[in-house]
């Protein structure tokens, strides 16, 4: 705080994460998973089929192979969701990035695109080289402060398209 009682701007910004999206990603996993385990649970119901019971082997293959896709493809969708929860974007001085990733100085900040910031809450920074960073209020905590930190750092230079 400053000597008129004011909060200062802060050099730097953390914003981790929000739960929604690994949630969701967390969710698909626990029905493939299940449905795996499920074929695995049903096996014995369904013998090899005689020749030309088309349905019949549906069933037995369904049963059979579907494990082999539906629980390793379970297993992706649980990584994805630990690595969304897991992500971090840091803004500072130097620039804004995700933690363990190149930072983004502000000088390479051409353009700003907030058509979608009110009604969706979407901010998109366009880098020099067609590069794009995004904004998501559903995807980052935080979200407002860091619009507020993004606008007092941009270059002079730089408009904001709406």
């Amino acid at each position: 705080m400053n000597d008129a009682g004011q909060r200062e701007p802060a050099n730097r910004i953390e914003c981790p994460a929000t739960k929604d999206p690994a949630v969701r990603l967390f969710i698909v996993a626990g029905l493939l998973i299940g449905l795996g385990a499920w074929c695995i649970h049903d096996q014995s119901k369904y013998p090899y089929p005689q020749p030309y019971e088309l349905n019949k082997y549906l069933s037995y293959a369904f049963n059979y192979y579907g494990p082999f896709v539906f629980i390793p493809v379970g297993l992706v969708f649980v990584v994805l969701a630990i690595v969304a929860l897991r992500r971090r974007l840091v803004a500072d001085e130097e620039g804004i990035g995700y933690q363990g990733k190149p930072k983004h100085a502000w000088a390479e900040i051409t353009a700003v695109d907030a058509s979608r910031l009110k009604d969706k809450g979407v901010l998109t920074l366009l880098l020099a080289g067609d590069k794009k960073l995004l904004l998501d209020c559903w995807k980052l905590k935080g979200f407002r402060e860091l619009v507020a930190f993004v606008e007092r750092r941009l270059p002079p230079d730089v408009r904001i398209g709406s």
